[in-house]
């Protein structure tokens, strides 16, 4: 019986219809992701009507008279029409410059009004302020106000589930919720008023159900003039602008990228499946035996041998013979013979002055015949041995 064997064809139409079921899946769940993404509310934000977003402040502000507009999809910046900003909870870091930024905005005599909790992202206007948050001994859900706000009567206020309350070594504060430890503080900055609070849900859609936390908020709301724009930070909870126009985005992203995606793959597949190789294999080449010390030093001797470099020889063999002598004494083995000879029989007068003498004299001959140069390098190498063990 003939065995089948499948062609390279069949293995070729077998791998697209592979990797086109794994592509439809990749589809599949990535615009899963885009969908889920989209619907992603973030906490305190103007744009979420769940219980801990702030779209219902948003909505009453603009019922009321106000402009509300958002701070999103754009650089940092506060609109000169301004007059109060609600900063709520930030999930990105509000740094130095962008802090000072928000403290200039003030003295121009806006209100600004700011909370949160303590969380592990860096608020540089908290710091700007000489302001933390720290831990309350129990935590608390509802508070009540230590001095009147404005004309309405306010008994009680809501404020979620709160663990840490603010501390500050300033002065020039005023509270006006404390549970342990101040839950909101008024700061007076130039021309204009900083409200800084530690409970974030102060003012979000569920606790503003309830009149007395409706009434704070009126009365937050009641520092800009009637008519005029207030905004809320959505920069700092992540609504930072996109690269949405990038090629990398949209190949990622978009349908028609997938479909450039999806048709590289299957080119590649098919150079896989026929490429051949570019002209014949080239052997390695086998390493080369490299030379021994032993026979670079034998072509050295033999390249001075030939130049006659006896002098160079000696004058080497000169210097190595003071320098090991003088080692042990820091002698530099530059100065003059007598005056090396002088100082190391000072040094060590057990030394032969008179051999030193020689073998120094030999070494510095100039017309030393290759027996003589032999002989007395020799010579230096034993003495400087001998005079090496004493």
């Amino acid at each position: 019986m003939k065995r089948f064997r499948p062609s390279r064809e069949v293995f070729f139409l077998a791998a697209l219809l592979l990797l086109l079921a794994g592509f439809s899946a990749f589809i599949a769940i990535r615009q899963a992701q885009i969908e889920e993404a989209e619907q992603v509310f973030v906490r305190y934000s103007s744009h979420s009507a769940r219980d801990d977003g702030t779209l219902a402040l948003y909505e009453w502000a603009s019922t009321l008279g106000y402009r509300s507009q958002r701070i999103e999809n754009t650089a940092f910046r506060v609109g000169d029409q301004v007059k109060l900003l609600f900063v709520f909870a930030p999930s990105e870091t509000i740094e130095s410059g962008e802090a000072r930024y928000l403290l200039q905005w003030v003295e121009r005599g806006n209100t600004l009004f700011a909370a949160d909790n303590g969380s592990i992202i860096t608020n540089g206007l908290f710091r700007a302020l000489e302001v933390k948050t720290d831990a309350l001994k129990t935590s608390v859900e509802r508070v009540t106000l230590t001095q009147p706000l404005a004309d309405a009567t306010i008994q009680e206020l809501r404020v979620g589930t709160i663990f840490s309350g603010l501390d500050t070594k300033r002065s020039d504060v005023v509270e006006y919720i404390r549970a342990d430890k101040p839950l909101l503080l008024r700061i007076p900055h130039g021309r204009g008023t900083i409200w800084i609070a530690s409970a974030p849900a102060l003012l979000s859609n569920e606790n503003l159900r309830h009149a007395d936390n409706a009434k704070f908020a009126r009365a937050i709301l009641a520092s800009a003039p009637s008519g005029s724009a207030i905004a809320f930070d959505e920069y700092h909870l992540g609504f930072k602008p996109e690269s949405e126009n990038s090629l990398l985005n949209a190949i990622y992203n978009t349908p028609w990228g997938w479909g450039l995606l999806f048709t590289g793959l299957i080119l590649f597949g098919y150079l896989v499946v026929n490429g051949q190789r570019f002209g014949r294999t080239v052997p390695v080449q086998r390493t080369l035996a490299r030379r021994t010390p032993s026979e670079y030093v034998i072509s050295m001797a033999n390249l001075f041998r030939r130049a006659n470099k006896r002098g160079m020889v000696l004058q080497h063999y000169r210097h190595a013979l003071k320098r090991r002598l003088g080692r042990p004494f820091h002698l530099s083995p530059d100065v003059s013979d007598d005056h090396y000879v002088e100082l190391i029989t000072r040094m060590r007068p057990e030394m032969d002055r008179a051999a030193l003498v020689r073998i120094l004299n030999g070494l510095r001959r100039t017309d030393a015949t290759e027996a003589d140069l032999v002989k007395t390098v020799e010579q230096a190498v034993t003495f400087g041995k001998r005079a090496g063990k004493k």
